[in-house]
């Protein structure tokens, strides 16, 4: 063994050179690999709540007491972790460690990375209530203060971080959001603490908050120690600071709410509040407001509580409408067809005074609502006290639901009939029973629209039926794209494509050969190549004789299926000329090697300088290291600053380190956002 192998195998001095090395402590080291693991995506529309979202975060950091919360895990707004930035999160590490409530690396971070304290991971330790890494980052360094971090805390009920701040000398300060959000998700011993101790007060959202969410102990307590008085606000947010969840009392009485505002001379509270308060305890609520004089029975609340669907609940409003209107409730219990239909009475001061203008009786359609919910019950009960509230939606409803029972009552007893939609939703929604009814009993024929959403949910029965009965004049068969058709708990997709279009777009091969004598459009062709349907593609090239446009070529780059791109090359599937050039600058972009190499086989003339730079650019962008590799090693292209530039903005580290070690930068030549605007839009002609 040689000199060197003893200096380099001496644990002694490996140990004094670890001490002077610069860099992370190997806790925090994973902790960085594991934030490099979670895929940033930009959220780049103006009125985005987010700057992005956060996908693929470990396990280890889901579990933890704060994202336990979220039912949605997989998309997570990167605002939830109190994140700004686009694409590039060097403070991401620090904020997973403080979801994770790991004071021990908090401190570590504290002494290794400095330069990330400011007021965001402040706020987010006190939204999750990690009372000692509050401590430790305002300790550190008064870069962290901010006075949201007690307003967070607050609403969330951490009355110890609240104190703590509080009590610390010339420490930051709160604002009424502070005691608002208290009393909005029912901590009455922090509202208390604030009221006390602090002189930032509330306003008229904090009693508002506590009333819409049932918290009566805060409620009386406002009452009473506030001069803010009890305003019918006409919006009312839950978000706060643009987070959705917020750690709220679980304790809440309704009825209780309801008796305070009735002992301090409330008479009347706002309907969305009355909603919320029926919707937890209805039968009991809406009999204490009802008698109490609280409130009259109007059509939005009717609707409500038949959404709800409690039975005694919806008997007890369809009675008190007919007290109202000095009708006998004994026409409840009456089975005859012949029912008188009526409109109610309006309730004067919720049409004159709610925000919405569609709390008429006169446009009430508890019915249709009923039979969209498949609520019998209810459907024959407002037959029976004659309220005017039925149309044509009832039956289209029932028949989008599968209950043919309801469709054949409603047709028996009513007279308001349906629509073609009927038609349509029933087949959408695959109730061949009631297709066959509606065209036998109903007398309505195929409708175009139901027709190619059945192609489109690859439901061969519905589609051989249809088949088998006439078209509805009323109908074309030349659409696009699709409608969303949406009634109380449900909703139904409505494909307004031409049938093979519809088909093809799912890869229903077998729709696509029982519709022959069907006629189509490119878009078949195009959304088969789109969706990666690459039997469906030959099919409809091979038989039908349907060629596609230059731009499905794109298509296929982009859904990277080289099977598909090789096939329409190779078949010279579009009549036009195919720009290769451009081809080549998207396939850059996907993370297939092969793609590349095969759009640049098909190149007849040598690509330009600037052609190049974007392919570079957008392997570089995208975060693709071998293809930039291959282009730079085997093809020979340079890379520019705007490359590394982009790297850099995307947090590619591998590509900066990559462009570091080869060649110096070449001049660029290209004007980067004009031309990627240019090619996402490109034509290939």
């Amino acid at each position: 063994m040689g000199a060197e192998a003893f200096v380099l195998r001496d644990q002694f001095l490996l140990e004094i050179i670890c001490q002077f090395q610069f860099g992370l402590p190997q806790e925090l080291v994973e902790i960085v690999h594991l934030a490099d693991l979670i895929v940033i995506t930009p959220c780049l529309t103006e009125a985005s709540r987010t700057s992005a979202y956060l996908n693929n975060i470990p396990s280890r950091f889901i579990h933890t007491l704060y994202l336990g919360q979220f039912e949605n895990i997989v998309c997570l707004p990167s605002c939830e972790l109190i994140l700004e930035n686009n694409y590039n999160e060097p403070t991401l590490p620090l904020h997973l460690s403080i979801i994770e409530n790991n004071v021990h690396h908090i401190v570590m971070w504290i002494k290794h990375k400095p330069e990330w304290l400011s007021p965001s991971p402040l706020k987010l330790a006190a939204l999750c209530g990690n009372f000692e890494i509050v401590k430790a980052l305002m300790n550190a360094t008064k870069n962290t203060w901010t006075s949201e971090a007690m307003d967070l805390a607050a609403r969330n009920g951490y009355l110890e971080i609240v104190k703590w701040i509080h009590e610390l000398k010339d420490g930051p300060k709160c604002t009424t959001n502070a005691m608002d959000g208290a009393a909005t998700n029912g901590h009455l011993e922090v509202v208390k603490y604030l009221n006390e101790q602090r002189t930032e007060g509330c306003t008229t959202k904090a009693l508002f908050g506590a009333v819409r969410n049932g918290y009566s102990k805060v409620v009386e307590y406002l009452f009473n120690h506030r001069p803010e008085e009890y305003t019918r606000a006409s919006y009312f947010y839950a978000e706060y600071y643009r987070y959705r969840y917020h750690r709220a009392a679980k304790e809440k009485d309704y009825l209780g709410v309801l008796k305070c505002l009735r002992s301090h001379g409330i008479d009347h509270i706002d309907e969305n509040s009355i909603n919320v308060a029926i919707r937890a305890d209805p039968l009991p609520i809406f009999q204490y407001m009802y008698q109490n004089n609280f409130v009259g029975m109007t059509k939005l609340m009717m609707d409500e509580i038949i959404k709800i669907g409690d039975k005694n609940a919806i008997r007890f409003a369809i009675e008190a409408i007919l007290e109202d209107n000095n009708k006998p409730i004994s026409l409840l219990d009456i089975d005859e067809n012949g029912v008188e239909t009526w409109t109610p009475i309006d309730n004067p001061f919720f049409t004159t005074r709610t925000y919405r203008f569609n709390n008429q009786w006169s446009i009430s359609k508890a019915i249709d609502i009923a039979a969209g919910l498949g609520d019998f019950n209810t459907v024959i009960l407002l037959h029976r006290s004659g309220i005017n509230c039925c149309s044509v939606k009832a039956m289209d409803t029932a028949s989008a639901i599968g209950r043919l029972d309801i469709v054949q009552w409603l047709y028996t007893h009513r007279n308001e009939g349906c629509s073609e939609n009927a038609m349509s939703y029933a087949a959408a929604q695959g109730h061949l029973n009631i297709v066959k009814w509606l065209h036998e009993v109903g007398g309505l024929d195929c409708t175009a629209d139901g027709l190619s959403t059945a192609a489109y949910n690859g439901d061969y029965a519905t589609v051989s039926y249809l088949l088998s009965i006439a078209l509805s004049s009323k109908c074309s068969l030349i659409f696009t794209s699709h409608r969303h058709i949406d009634f109380p708990g449900n909703r139904i997709i409505i494909c307004l494509d031409d049938p093979i279009s519809a088909a093809a777009c799912n890869g229903h091969l077998n729709i696509i050969k029982l519709l022959h004598n069907y006629s189509s459009s490119k878009r078949a062709i195009g959304s088969a190549i789109e969706n990666g349907h690459l039997d469906v593609v030959k099919y409809l090239f091979a038989v039908r004789k349907q060629h596609c446009h230059a731009s499905a070529y794109k298509k296929a780059v982009r859904s990277n299926r080289l099977d598909i791109l090789k096939y329409l090359v190779t078949n010279n599937c579009s009549r036009r000329t195919i720009n290769y050039e451009k081809l080549c600058i998207e396939a850059s972009g996907t993370n297939n090697l092969d793609m590349v190499v095969f759009c640049m086989n098909q190149l007849q003339t040598d690509l330009k300088k600037k052609s190049k730079q974007l392919m570079m650019y957008r392997a570089a962008e995208h975060g693709h290291l071998n293809i930039v590799q291959w282009l730079h090693e085997s093809k020979g292209f340079g890379w520019t600053l705007p490359m590394k530039e982009v790297a850099h903005e995307r947090n590619r580290k591998k590509i900066i380190a990559y462009f570091d070690l080869i060649s110096d930068p070449e001049i660029d030549v290209t004007d980067v956002d004009d031309e990627n605007l240019q090619i996402s839009d490109m034509s290939l002609n």
